[in-house]
């Protein structure tokens, strides 16, 4: 009899189990994997697509408007410009002894603007006068010795008519009273010499003190005490080896580039708004005051001047300049009122009974605001309520558009 060993005792142990047939069908497995993957590609679109389909626009921005702008023919850029101002150099040259302007000094035509060392011209002046002295001296001579001369030239003459004197001795006196005459005109023609002398020896030290042409400011001094000038040599430098640079700033005006296309809107006495990049609130009246009759053809330009007609105060010479010409000249009323917020015409829609722009957000998303919009300024219109100024919006918007909408901004 076999001994059953403990692995046919541990087999003995074993379940047998059967296998259950499947409750779904053969095909309910591959629907449902279809589901999952469908399920999966609609989450990655919700998520991917705005990131990937970005609808681009066209936007713009709310900005603040004057009322200049409702007027507005054209816009040009340009710079302030004194129409008088100089460089001051002496006419002569020499070192700087005094010197009584700095930066932005107010002076007067006429006013001393600086002494060049003057004790050589000085000393011309002494030697001319005394050479005047001499020259007067020697003419006084000369008179003496010519009345003398006419003397003996006439007791020779009468002498001669009573016939006791020889031809020889009226010749000799004739001789002597020409040459005195000869000598009498020289002596007085030294005398004007040297006091043509004396007036180059004014000159030259009247030229040691610099004196401005004209009433304006001192936009630059050019030189300290002690610097050695060049006179009228330094003229046309560009400002350097002279005194001072000078301006007149009651001759300030914006001289702005216009397109050649464009420049046959505009005439002398076209009312104009100028604004300066240094002072972006203020506005100024302007009116033409001259087109050059001068194309640049490089830049196909033509230079037009534009006069202040509200007094230019705080204004700088080369300062950048933005100036609108309009059609219509503003009164002191309108050219004072404070700007209003406006958009372009086009980023207005209609919602139902209200109006709308939708606005861009920092992260390009969009959104609507409602607004309520002025008058019409040109292509603008003015909004009386809505988004502040800087505000990004969407021009002509289309229906496709929908809060929370991801946008790109066309280049």
């Amino acid at each position: 009899m076999l001994v059953p060993t403990v692995a046919d005792e541990l087999k003995s142990l074993r379940i047998e189990r059967e296998e259950r047939p499947s409750r779904l069908p053969g095909w309910a497995t591959a629907a449902i994997a279809g589901v999952v993957v469908i399920a999966i590609l609609a989450v990655a679109w919700k998520v991917l697509a705005p990131r990937i389909f970005v609808p681009e626009v066209e936007t713009t921005a709310v900005s603040l408007v004057s009322p200049a702008q409702a007027q507005q023919l054209l816009v040009a850029t340009g710079y302030v410009v004194p129409q008088r101002q100089a460089n001051i150099s002496p006419r002569i040259g020499g070192r700087v002894a005094k010197l009584f302007v700095e930066d932005g000094t107010v002076v007067k035509k006429g006013q001393l603007l600086a002494v060049l060392e003057d004790a050589d011209f000085k000393a011309q002046v002494l030697q001319a006068k005394a050479d005047v002295a001499a020259a007067k001296a020697r003419e006084k001579r000369a008179e003496a010795d010519l009345f003398e001369a006419q003397h003996a030239y006439d007791r020779e003459k009468m002498v001669q008519s009573k016939g006791v004197s020889t031809p020889a001795a009226l010749d000799q006196v004739t001789a002597r009273l020409a040459g005195a005459k000869a000598q009498l005109e020289a002596s007085r023609s030294e005398t004007e010499a040297a006091n043509a002398r004396v007036e180059v020896a004014r000159v030259n030290l009247a030229n040691c003190y610099v004196r401005a042409p004209f009433d304006g400011r001192i936009t630059q001094k050019l030189t300290d005490i002690g610097e050695i000038v060049f006179g009228a040599l330094s003229a046309g430098t560009g400002g350097r080896g002279g005194i001072a640079s000078l301006a007149d700033f009651s001759t300030l005006q914006v001289e702005a580039d216009v397109s050649e296309s464009q420049v046959a809107k505009l005439a002398p006495g076209t009312p104009a708004e100028i604004v300066l990049d240094a002072f972006p609130d203020r506005r100024y009246r302007g009116r033409v005051a001259e087109v050059r009759p001068r194309v640049d053809r490089a830049k196909a330009t033509v230079t037009v001047k534009v006069a202040f007609v509200d007094e230019p105060r705080d204004v700088l010479p080369d300062m950048g300049a933005k100036v609108t010409f309009l059609t219509k000249e503003l009164d002191a009323a309108q050219a004072k009122a404070a700007p209003v917020a406006a958009v372009q015409s086009d980023a207005v829609v209609e919602q139902g009974e209200n109006k709308v722009v939708w606005v861009v957000g920092g992260n390009d998303e969009v959104r609507i605001a409602p607004v309520v919009t002025g008058v019409a300024m040109g292509g603008l219109v003015a909004l009386r309520q809505g988004p502040p100024a800087g505000t990004k919006v969407v021009r002509r918007p289309n229906g496709d558009l929908r809060p929370g909408m991801r946008v790109k901004e066309k280049q």
